[in-house]
Order: C-alpha cells, then structure tokens, then sequence
C-alpha cells in the first residue's frame, strides 16, 4: 500500500485526504519522473521522483510578502496524521517528493503510522509483506 501513487502523494501531505489523492492523480496533477500517470494504483520504485501541480496543493500557500517560496499550512483535521515518513524525502518549494526506499519495520518501531502499537501493526505488515512475495 506505501507503494502506491496516490498513498504517496497523502504522506507527502501534498492531499489532506487519500480521496483528494487520489483525485489529484486521475486529473493528472501528478507525475512521476516526469511522465503524468492517471493510475492511483501505480506501484513506484525505490528513487522515483513524485511531482505535484502546486496549484493542486490545498496545504501550499503563497506567502503575503511576495516571496516565491510557498508556505505549508496544515488543514485542521490532518494533524493525527501529520508526520513525514523515513521513506520519503519531500521538497515543498518544487512539490516533489523522491521515494528512498520500501517502509521498514524495527522492534517497537514501523515507519507507517498506525492508530495500534508498533508490534501489532510490524506482524500485520510482515504478513502482507510475506504475502506478496509468494505470489510472484
């Protein structure tokens, strides 16, 4: 699932939800290494550059001063969310976001957020993980 275009663009915070995620990338507002992709679904690899149309971006505005930098201004109701995942590196002032690598799950630690404790949700993870690597 952390794989997918549209899961991307939601961590990146560059959607305050995964539905307007996955809107974004349908309307082709999104490209990935510079080719726009309408799949939400897209699995990407390990150093795809993930670009988004900042006038897409509900989370950038523009500052009053003039400056071309723009300002991340979090939406209320994202803040259970609101942490950028060792995955991924994200430059708000290019809205891109380079994917580094698969989520790794550690002793009482995982990369992907979770309302239940790390160890519940690193087996569910292992399982899924182990999942699909046998059906290939």
């Amino acid at each position: 699932m952390e794989r997918r275009l549209d899961f991307i663009v939601f961590r990146s915070h560059f959607a305050s939800s995964i539905w307007m995620a996955r809107q974004m990338v349908v309307h082709g507002k999104v490209k990935v290494n510079g080719k726009k992709l309408p799949f939400p679904s897209h699995t990407v690899k390990d150093g795809d550059v993930i670009a988004v149309d900042p006038d897409a971006v509900v989370t950038l505005k523009k500052p009053a001063n003039g400056s071309k930098e723009l300002d991340f201004v979090p939406q209320p109701y994202q803040q259970p969310w609101m942490f950028l995942p060792d995955y991924l590196e994200v430059n708000y002032n290019t809205c891109s976001t380079v994917f580094l690598r698969e989520p790794e799950t550690r002793p009482n630690a995982t990369d992907i957020p979770s309302p239940y404790p790390p160890e519940f949700h690193a087996l569910a993870f292992e399982f899924y993980l182990r999942r699909g690597r046998t059906r290939k």
